[in-house]
């Protein structure tokens, strides 16, 4: 209760009294609207992946950085990984810890599993360095980033294994994720996950846990310990620019298979826990987005980890792959009645009230999606006349047209336009010109 407290005084503080009040009947909304319950395997699915036998071995290297770990937390961590379905792996524990608390624990586990490696380190070096040893000690062929204090899902590494064979080798795999409380009794705030979106990845690390590499990629990239707080934001988008195909190279395996735990350091728990994290992550998305030559000024959202990039000169030139950008539509009541849509025409955010920013604040984000309303959007130059020709409209859509009419108009061109290979982009901050 008084973490809630704590960091409703925090969103004060940077936003001001409206965006908290619209906040806090968020939050009271979503606990009252939003049910979930984490759904682990049943023991017989569990059993059938442990008696999958597979024509190639797959070693998957599980690398953890360990500093100063409580007991209780490591021994969770270290059951979640040895009760794992999937049997062909490695857990590596490098310690940088000046204490024997973390080898203590992980010995004790080592000589009834023989899968677990201990590997202490000279110093602590910081999170990316601590995890680079960790790196160069894994052998398998692709690897999974687990941080100390956290748990795996018991079919977490099959689920992987079974994407990877689905897919040709990828480049990188993620799942979904929820987060659960200090003493694993309680599941919450799941994080269902989209497809790979760059957009949206240059707005906030949604893609987090569970994160597996092939193991050649993340090698040679490795972490960087000028990014340190937000080290896997920053190789997440290193690793995602050198998918040449990322629909089949960068996976999305949507299935909750990582419980991030919150503690009273935790920035699970308290994003203000660790503010360094966020500037980090500012310059993780500032430092992609140079390598990409795009021009842009990374701004803090008023949701800390959160970022909205400001291109200089907009969109359409910074980015030429895009050629719509669409905004909310509001009704009279005050509730989202257009916008963000799927191919056949599905609202994503539909009836959302002016000012909220939906689960995992995903409504207030910009983001790739597959049609947007027409009646507030801007399109790209050299695309209007085949505006004019789908839609029949010389200038901009008419606000007041039937809603049924203008969401065909609106499927038919952005349809079109994605058939094309050209992005269609929502905006939650695009305005409605007058007029």
């Amino acid at each position: 209760m008084f973490g809630s407290i704590r960091k409703t005084i925090q969103y004060y503080k940077r936003n001001g009294f409206a965006d908290t009040w619209n906040a806090v009947r968020e939050r009271l909304w979503q606990k009252k609207h939003l049910k979930y319950a984490y759904e682990p395997p049943t023991a017989e699915e569990l059993a059938k992946q442990r008696e999958k036998c597979y024509e190639k071995p797959l070693k998957i290297s599980i690398v953890v950085p360990a500093y100063e770990t409580p007991e209780v937390f490591l021994q969770d961590l270290l059951l979640s990984v040895v009760e794992q379905s999937y049997r062909d792996y490695e857990l590596i524990v490098a310690d940088a810890s000046e204490s024997t608390r973390v080898s203590y624990v992980v010995k004790d586990f080592q000589e009834q599993y023989p899968g677990i490696v201990y590997l202490p380190l000279e110093k602590n070096g910081g999170i990316s360095e601590n995890t680079n040893a960790a790196l160069d000690a894994a052998t398998g062929e692709y690897i999974a980033l687990l941080d100390h204090d956290d748990i795996l899902t018991p079919d977490a590494l099959y689920q992987m294994r079974e994407a990877i064979d689905h897919n040709d080798r990828p480049l990188m795999l993620y799942s979904d994720e929820d987060k659960t409380d200090r003493d694993l009794e309680r599941f919450y705030e799941p994080n269902r996950k989209r497809d790979y979106d760059r957009e949206l990845l240059l707005s906030n690390n949604y893609i987090c846990h569970l994160s597996v590499f092939r193991a050649d990629v993340i090698k040679r990239l490795r972490l960087r310990k000028e990014f340190d707080g937000a080290q896997d934001h920053d190789l997440i988008l290193r690793a995602c620019a050198e998918a040449e195909e990322p629909d089949r190279e960068i996976i999305h395996v949507p299935k909750v298979l990582y419980h991030w735990r919150c503690h009273e350091e935790s920035t699970a728990a308290d994003p203000a826990a660790k503010s360094y994290a966020y500037e980090a992550g500012k310059r993780a998305v500032e430092a992609s987005l140079a390598a990409e030559g795009v021009s842009a000024e990374v701004k803090a959202s008023k949701h800390l980890g959160f970022f909205r990039v400001e291109y200089e000169d907009g969109i359409f030139r910074q980015r030429a792959g895009v050629g719509i950008v669409g905004g909310p539509v509001f009704s009279e009541e005050g509730r989202m009645a257009g916008g963000a849509m799927k191919g056949d025409g599905t609202l994503l955010f539909d009836g959302l009230p002016r000012g909220f920013s939906g689960p995992m604040n995903l409504a207030s984000l910009r983001q790739t999606v597959e049609a947007v309303d027409l009646r507030n959007a801007k399109i790209r130059e050299d695309l209007l006349p085949l505006y004019r020709e789908l839609t029949g409209y010389e200038e901009c859509c008419p606000r007041d047209a039937d809603t049924e009419r203008i969401r065909g108009k609106s499927l038919a061109f952005c349809n079109k336009l994605r058939a094309m290979g050209i992005d269609v982009i929502y905006d939650p901050e695009l305005k409605a010109e007058e007029g």
